[in-house]
């Protein structure tokens, strides 16, 4: 520190803030930056799962990675909705010869997430229509 430096008065060289609180430096370990100059500071670790949804981990990931997540959970939360699809019984949608089918339920799915809706396969009863409304809502969020 050179001559022309005035400290404000009370403080010496040693017991300086250097902006981070003059609470924080009173308190052990609480200290941003420690006496000797190196830091106090640790970044706690999140899980790769949890760093993966995040909106910097999704533009901070390459490309291809982040195109083949999108395609992934698509093509999951329309299996997801095809099984409920096929859970609620026969004849819950009709226009598909049965409704066992897996494969009808699953391009049902696709129709009805993407909101394209062709109309040549309809929900019948209030199970397959509540599950219809449950996916336009999810396909809507998602694509927001």
């Amino acid at each position: 520190m050179s001559e022309s430096t005035v400290l404000p008065a009370g403080m010496d060289q040693e017991n300086r803030d250097l902006g981070f609180g003059s609470v924080l430096s009173q308190e052990q370990k609480l200290r941003l930056l420690n006496r000797d100059g190196t830091f106090n500071v640790y970044r706690k670790r999140k899980s790769p799962l949890r760093s993966l949804f995040t909106y910097h981990g999704l533009l901070s990931m390459p490309a291809p990675v982040f195109f083949a997540l999108v395609v992934a959970v698509y093509l999951m939360l329309n299996a997801v909705f095809a099984a409920g699809y096929v859970l609620c019984g026969p004849g819950a949608l009709q226009g598909i010869s049965t409704s066992r089918d897996f494969w009808p339920a699953f391009f049902f799915s696709v129709h009805t997430f993407a909101t394209i809706g062709y109309g040549n396969v309809v929900p019948v009863g209030m199970l397959a229509n509540l599950l219809v409304t449950l996916e336009s809502i999810v396909g809507l969020l998602c694509f927001a």
